[in-house]
């Protein structure tokens, strides 16, 4: 399973285009130990990611042993895809035997979301992982009673907010729900406590740490309106995102209960769609199957450490189902957050089904024997059906060499040819308004460029542009296609760099400034 796993996120890996944005805050980390610690997005340091830059840290390392190459950035994340199917093994392989364990793990090796999401280079198969060793960690203390487990998945879980910020809250509940089982009678709220104090201190380590440091000797975090780190962690990456002018990605199918099975150009019915469909009605029939062959059992079983650890898995199912239907925007990587849930219900419906239910009535009657056999072999088939479906949509992905970023590159390979032929030894590469229009050209070129604009400020004053074109500081502007340059919604510095700039010929978009 382990070695699919890794063929399936490893294959022609260095075929898949990366995502230009988190591309270029790795070349930029990696010039220096500031730019590595804040995350910046530019080598100059100006302006730093959305984000706590951890994940990322890993890609840094990669690429300085491998080179800066897509092998080296997209490395971390497939291995986090292939450490998160062992890890889900690891988790279902105590509470509920080899089979559910080894389906469960099985099925997210092939997952096509999974597989999309390990063969780019953005961060949610890091976190998937981080969840699911989290979930092991919780089992750990729900058996054996220890609140040092708990605490420790705790940690993870604050590790993982590092990585990808609020995604990680879709397995928090349910994690949550175990280390509170997990704690005996008199110890709920010191349990309550200790997993909450470690969670929050751990998760707030780096923004802590980072906000520190003044506003002038740090990178300007972009989504920040006055620089704060802590307001692009908890309100830009946080609360905006649940309204639908915050989030990011595609609208695509609208919010609404039939949003992952839909097959328009954002392929969720053959990424996950297909497989939660399954997942629904199997986990109806083997409830079933479990409620009529021996219903005091059942009631017995949901009291006990396995039983509880299937409805901590099942709210993390639930919450990232209705949270990902019920979201106005929606990126396919997203998804990654509750595909170990979906897989392991999986697995387990799998194997019930399989054994019958865990009484001994199924085996009693001849009837029940010959059910007992049907089921088994509509198992066989919904097993080999499902896993043929998944693997065709893998080789697609593997073969087009997907990608789960919407990230257009504004920038050319003939653009970087020509301002590295033209800069004439200036600071700067280019001047934009906007740092999403020029991380292609960080990525390529690995050289610093002045950013006039955040997500909400501005970051250069029309008075310092002025300056630097007059020191010779700078001498290309990059025009881009949505940018503007007259009205009363377009800013000052933009006004300005248009009117002193004159097309380059042969470069659309490009402009050269005049004297000021």
């Amino acid at each position: 399973m382990l070695l699919l796993a890794f063929f399936l996120r490893l294959w022609k890996i260095h075929d898949v285009p990366g995502n230009v944005f988190y591309d270029a805050a790795v070349r930029s980390m990696g010039l220096s130990w500031h730019n590595f610690f804040f995350g910046a997005l530019e080598p100059s340091g100006a302006v730093s990611i959305d984000k706590p830059p951890v994940d990322l840290w890993l890609q840094v390392t990669t690429t300085r042993v491998l080179g800066f190459s897509l092998l080296g950035l997209h490395l971390p994340e497939a291995l986090g895809g292939v450490a998160a199917c062992g890890l889900l093994y690891g988790a279902l392989r105590g509470p509920f035997g080899y089979a559910s364990a080894l389906l469960a793990a099985l099925a997210m090796a092939v997952l096509p979301v999974s597989v999309l999401t390990a063969r780019s280079d953005t961060m949610d198969s890091v976190l998937a992982a981080l969840e699911v060793g989290a979930l092991w960690l919780s089992w750990r203390g729900l058996q054996s009673l220890r609140l040092r487990w708990s605490v420790a998945a705790a940690a993870v879980m604050g590790l993982a907010f590092n990585v990808k910020l609020t995604e990680m809250l879709i397995a928090l509940p349910g994690l949550a729900l175990l280390w509170l089982w997990a704690a005996t009678p008199g110890t709920r709220v010191r349990t309550i406590l200790l997993t909450g104090a470690t969670f929050i201190a751990v998760a707030l380590s780096w923004t802590a740490i980072a906000s520190l440091t003044p506003i002038g000797q740090r990178p300007f975090p972009v989504g920040s309106a006055n620089g704060s780190i802590w307001h692009v962690t908890l309100i830009y990456d946080g609360l905006s995102r649940l309204s639908s002018e915050g989030a990011t990605g595609t609208a695509e199918g609208g919010a609404g209960p039939l949003r992952l099975l839909s097959a328009g150009p954002m392929q969720y019915w053959t990424l996950i769609g297909i497989a939660l469909l399954a997942t629904c009605l199997l986990g109806l029939a083997a409830l079933a199957a479990l409620f009529f062959d021996d219903r005091a059992r059942l009631s017995r079983g949901l009291r006990e450490p396995q039983g509880q650890f299937l409805i901590g898995i099942f709210v993390w199912f639930m919450l990232g189902l209705v949270a990902f239907s019920a979201m106005e925007r929606l990126q396919q990587r997203y998804l990654e957050a509750f595909a170990p849930a979906v897989c392991a219900v999986l697995g387990l419906s799998l194997s019930v089904l399989w054994s019958g239910g865990f009484g001994e009535r199924s085996s009693s009657t001849e009837k029940m024997r010959r059910a007992r056999a049907l089921s088994r072999v509509v198992v066989v088939c919904l097993g080999v059906g499902l896993l043929a479906l998944s693997l065709n949509k893998d080789s697609y992905v593997i073969k087009h060499a997907r990608t789960d970023s919407l990230l257009t590159d504004f920038s050319t390979p003939s653009l970087s040819r020509y301002l590295r032929a033209h800069r004439d030894g200036t600071r700067y590469e280019v001047a934009s308004a906007n740092v999403n229009d020029v991380v292609g050209l960080v990525a390529r070129d690995g050289q610093p460029v002045l950013i006039l604009n955040s997500v909400d400020g501005s970051l250069t004053r029309t008075a310092e542009l002025r300056t630097q074109v007059a020191e010779a500081h700078v001498h290309f502007y990059l025009l881009a296609p949505h940018a503007c340059h007259q009205g009363r919604h377009c800013s000052g510095n933009q006004k300005w760099a248009f009117a002193h700039s004159v097309t380059v010929p042969g470069q659309p978009d490009l402009r050269r400034f005049t004297a000021p």
